[in-house]
């Protein structure tokens, strides 16, 4: 990391945590520009933020917003999804996604992953649509992991890729985002850059489609009526942003780094990990190992002060009460556990998260 870059957070005493944003000099300097400047609707620094996320997705145009679940509900809207339509999604994955069909006004359709990428699995769609095929598809590209976004392509389905876990993340040459009809990012304090709060942004290759969710996300000053939102990033954020995203080479490395450590490391363990479909090139989002059992492997470390978690919280047919079985998803929920991996992270927790999972060996 560079000088004015160190200044990252300290983590809690005794605790590793499971995630912090790592945040230095260019930020706080972002941040304090705008501030003397006043200027905190969206406008120099959000049109700066928007053109960045543009040109690592490959897109025509993007338009920088105050969350990712807000992204995935006007993408949703932007391509002319109605009630009558339902889209598909993957269970292993956030409630956002629920959220964000449902505030676009359309059916969620809840569907398996597929075991080995943890990717929504578009044969399964398929089976559980029947006779009612979805009109769209959101393809999370799941921890780091780019999904192929073909299969769904092959099938005439609309996609959407949420891209909030694989910024940076490369599929068969051409970034992620760059294959479906739009792409999302996320820009929380977990995320691969952040923005110092919830923020995101959609990209496309249609400017058209931009242009149509920058005019929904803001609601003053419009000569024509429509169901807006008040949900574009404000100057300050994208400044934070900004930097953020000037930093991801930096960051991406600093986590391929500490994944390699552990891969090291946890060799002698036999811990299996998910794979990235081939002619990917992911970035290490979350660093996620297979165990027997991983709720009892989750409680063993928080107790050592190591904060593991369960990727997903909660799968969304659990959530949403989805008829059907979900083995894959299952199977993901009971065996997947995910390590502390971030640039923040120094290398004495890295040492100590390495000597406790060890320890922990299940």
């Amino acid at each position: 990391m560079t000088a004015s870059s160190a200044r990252a957070l300290t983590s809690g005493r005794g605790l590793v945590p499971h995630s912090r944003p790592c945040l230095g000099g260019e930020e706080e300097e972002a941040a304090l520009r705008v501030l003397r400047a006043a200027r905190l609707a969206p406008g120099a620094e959000a049109a700066r933020c928007e053109a960045l996320v543009a040109r690592l997705s490959d897109a025509a145009d993007a338009v920088a917003l105050s969350s990712g679940t807000l992204a995935l509900a006007l993408a949703l809207r932007v391509l002319g999804l109605t009630p009558r339509d339902r889209v598909a999604l993957p269970s292993y994955a956030c409630a956002a996604l629920l959220h964000a069909v449902r505030a676009a006004g359309a059916e969620p359709l809840v569907c398996d992953i597929d075991p080995a990428t943890l990717a929504l699995d578009a044969d399964d769609v398929a089976r559980r649509a029947g006779s009612h095929p979805p009109r769209a598809a959101i393809l999370v590209h799941p921890f780091g992991l780019p999904a192929r976004v073909e299969p769904f392509r092959a099938r005439g389905w609309l996609v959407v890729e949420d891209c909030a876990q694989a910024l940076g993340a490369i599929s068969v040459d051409r970034p992620v985002g760059a294959r479906g009809d739009a792409g999302v990012f996320s820009f929380g304090p977990t995320k691969m850059v952040t923005c110092g709060g919830p923020g995101g942004a959609l990209a496309s290759s249609q400017a058209s489609l931009v242009r149509a969710a920058r005019d929904l996300a803001g609601h003053d000053e419009k000569e024509r009526d429509a169901a807006r939102v008040n949900g574009l990033m404000g100057d300050l954020h994208a400044a934070i942003a900004c930097a953020q995203l000037g930093r991801l080479r930096e960051f991406v490395a600093r986590r391929a780094a500490i994944a390699a450590s552990y891969d090291q490391a946890f060799a002698p363990l036999g811990l299996r990990r998910p794979a990235a479909p081939d002619g990917a090139r992911p970035v290490p989002y979350r660093y996620l190992v297979r165990v027997p059992e991983a709720e009892a492997f989750i409680a063993r470390l928080n107790r050592r002060g190591v904060a593991a978690r369960h990727p997903v919280f909660l799968p969304l047919h659990r959530l949403a009460s989805s008829p059907g079985s979900f083995p894959a998803t299952e199977g993901a929920r009971k065996e997947l556990v995910s390590l502390p991996l971030y640039p923040a992270l120094t290398e004495a927790e890295v040492a100590r998260v390495i000597r406790e999972v060890t320890q922990c060996r299940p």
